[in-house]
């Protein structure tokens, strides 16, 4: 048995050596012997074997018999050893060896230990169980460093059942759960566009609070681009700074580069500052180098940075923010205007239990390169009055909004002028209750809610033909169903919602949630957005929502748009997934919006054996008649190893051939991966939509 060593603040070298043993002889001059049972202990090093020699004069100790030997780092048996004292060193052969913090373990000829380090000659080393080394490292020698935790194997060969498959000169790999700078594992693949693709990145263990790394990449249609990352995290900051760089591409004769920097600065309690940076070379560069279906359909390439401030009764936002075309298939007039710059302000307090007042303002300056710029200015001063039961709430409102715009002079003419003003009440009223009741269904029992939501919604129209269109959105609940300040609906409407849950009352899990709403009008809304045409019929379309969870094995879930003005489904999506104990999991999704997309998606890990399971996805645009994105691979896991293959094909572009690609990767436990694989699963199963 290994024993249990405590830990010590006394340096290495001022350490005294303790020995138990069960007999010992000081017959001959200079030299004890320590015979049966010997322990040998200086500070978290410690030997035992059947007979120690120790030599007075010269410091040096032997053993006679087996040896077992530990320190702070690994465990060893052997069979002899020999040390000096004085400079803390001993040497071991024929060794078989443990690292403390990690499965690795192997053989070597022989050990020799000093402090902190150690060097094993003529080793192997593997994260295999000792019977079962389904792969190892041999290597002529292997430094350990247990200061840094790592262990760097010179000239080694990696052997997978018993054959050597690839030699390198140089193998870096923990020892423990530490950081160290190195060689991270390799990346390799093979695409029908870029050729292979093989990276090796490189970590740089700067400090405790930021690193770095390095990460070549070649590519053999293309050229050599450089890449890298740098992190960092202090007292009131941290962040990340992504770069990659392709010179001369040997396809498109161009410089190629990626730039990215995401930055969260504490200024002081109530302040601070964040960005998200972002920009690439050309609109290619992701359908070009991207790897996956979602990178290469970036669209469109957002930044924004800003200066933000939040109290207990008001909030400050002062941001600048602008967009990328990312992709060649995307019109440049559908770019988002850029905000240079953009100042929100917010103050609300409740003067009385039942009394909300408050005001928000927004000011945007709006940038673009094809369309007129313009500036606008927006405020909405508010009072509530929320009242509240035990089962029940209302919240009567009334709100003022004025919109003033400063416009270029080409604009201007359009508008009919420079300045433009737009001034109008909105008064609303929200109301809602939840009740519930216990049921049963078989055997089983559930609380039953049934919570039901009215809103009224008065504006009075104002024509607004003459108001650009910066930005816009919609939505069920809001003063607005436009979501930006261009256009405030005019209404006279009245929207509900019914919502209903069934709950286990064994463990409060949500098996099912039915919701439905539609917005009635009692007067047809007049305000509508250039081309779009006047709602239709008495009111807006019903939407109908569904979850649904038969067991902790199934889940499906429902949308469902409707528009009863013509009879046809504007939204729909249907998803489900199917989890069982075994490891099977099944995900599939429908999606369709009207004249937009109709799409299905398909995704499974199968379990064969303990040992095997089969992968797979697949994306179809109905559409289109095209596939999207098709995947297969195969992993094999044992003790200490896996093997994966995938085989993918995906779209780049719709007006170029599918990308037809290959990623093969090995895992070493306690290693790392020799390889690359998609962006299509997460740890735990599949991404199905």
């Amino acid at each position: 048995m290994f024993r249990e060593l405590g830990t010590t603040e006394v340096a290495k070298e001022f350490q005294p050596i303790d020995v138990f043993a069960d007999n010992l002889d000081v017959s001959k001059d200079y030299e004890t012997v320590f015979d049966g049972h010997v322990e040998m202990e200086r500070g978290q090093a410690w030997l035992a074997t059947d007979t120690l020699h120790y030599n007075h004069r010269t410091k040096l100790y032997r053993t006679d018999g087996l040896v077992k030997f530990q320190n702070e780092s690994l465990r060893m048996t052997a069979e002899s050893a020999e040390g000096n004292e004085e400079q803390g060193s001993i040497i071991l052969s024929g060794v078989r060896y443990q690292f403390h913090e990690s499965n690795g373990n192997g053989t070597a000829d022989r050990a020799s230990m000093q402090g902190g380090t150690g060097q094993l000659k003529n080793a192997e080393f593997s994260t295999c169980p000792v019977n079962q080394k389904q792969w190892r490292f041999t290597a002529a020698q292997i430094d350990i460093d247990q200061e840094t935790g790592k262990g760097v194997a010179r000239n080694a060969k990696l052997e997978l059942g018993g054959v050597p498959v690839l030699w390198l000169p140089y193998l870096r790999f923990p020892t423990d759960d530490s950081r160290a700078s190195g060689f991270l594992t390799p990346a390799l693949g093979q695409d029908s566009l870029n050729g292979l693709d093989f990276s090796i990145p490189y970590y740089l263990n700067l400090a405790p609070n930021y690193d770095a790394t390095l990460a070549p990449r070649y590519l053999s249609n293309r050229g050599f681009e450089i890449g890298g990352e740098f992190r960092y995290l202090l007292s009131k900051n941290a962040g990340t700074v992504e770069a990659t760089y392709l010179p001369d591409d040997d396809i498109r004769n161009i410089d190629r580069y990626l730039l990215s920097w995401q930055d969260f600065t504490a200024i002081n309690r109530s302040w601070y500052f964040d960005s998200d940076l972002n920009t690439v070379s050309d609109i290619n560069y992701f359908s070009d180098l991207g790897t996956s279906i979602e990178e290469t359909s970036t669209a469109l390439l957002k930044s924004e940075m800003g200066v933000h401030g939040r109290g207990k009764y008001w909030n400050l936002d002062l941001s600048v923010s602008q967009w990328e075309i990312a992709n060649p298939l995307q019109p440049v007039d559908t770019k988002p205007f850029s905000r240079l710059p953009s100042l929100s302000v917010f103050a609300g307090k409740p003067l009385k239990p039942w009394l909300d007042v408050g005001i928000y303002a927004e000011a945007v300056s709006f940038n673009h390169e094809e369309l007129e710029n313009g500036n606008r200015l927006d405020v909405t001063a508010y009072v509530r009055t929320p009242v509240k039961g035990e089962y029940w709430y209302a919240t009567p409102s009334f709100s003022w909004r004025q919109t003033e715009y400063l416009l270029g002079d080409d604009l201007g003419i359009i508008s009919g002028g420079t300045n433009i003003s737009r001034g109008l009440p909105i008064i609303s009223f929200d109301a809602g209750a939840s009740f519930e009741r216990i049921m049963s269904i078989g055997e089983s029992s559930f609380i039953q809610t049934l919570e039901p939501r009215l809103y009224y919604l008065y504006v009075p129209y104002v024509d607004q033909d003459n108001i650009p269109v910066f930005d816009t959105r919609s939505s069920l609940f809001r003063e607005n169903r436009y979501g930006g300040a261009d256009r405030q609906t005019d209404a006279n409407q009245m929207t509900f919602a019914l919502v209903s849950r069934f709950l286990s009352t064994e463990t409060g899990k949500e098996r099912l949630n039915l919701s439905l709403g539609r917005t009635v009008y009692f007067v047809d809304p007049r305000v509508v957005l250039p081309l779009e045409p006047a709602p239709q019929g008495s009111g807006s379309d019903w939407i109908a929502d569904a979850s649904i969870r038969l067991s902790d094995q199934w889940q499906i879930g429902v949308t469902q748009q409707w528009d009863p003005s013509t009879n046809s489904t504007e939204l729909s999506s249907i998803r489900g997934d199917w989890s069982m104990p075994n490891g099977l999991q099944i995900g599939a999704s429908y999606r369709y919006r009207r004249d937009f997309v109709e799409q299905t998606n398909v995704g499974f890990v199968l379990p064969v054996n303990a040992n095997w399971r089969i992968l797979g996805r697949w994306d179809y645009s109905i559409r289109d008649n095209q596939r999207l994105e098709s995947l297969l691979g195969f992993e094999w896991r044992s003790c200490c190893m896996g093997l994966k293959f995938y085989v993918a094909d995906y779209v780049r572009s719709f007006n170029e051939p599918n990308n037809l690609s290959f990623f093969i990767q090995l895992d070493f436990n306690g290693i790392g991966d020799i390889g690359g694989q998609p962006k299509l699963f997460d740890e735990n199963g599949i991404l199905a939509y």
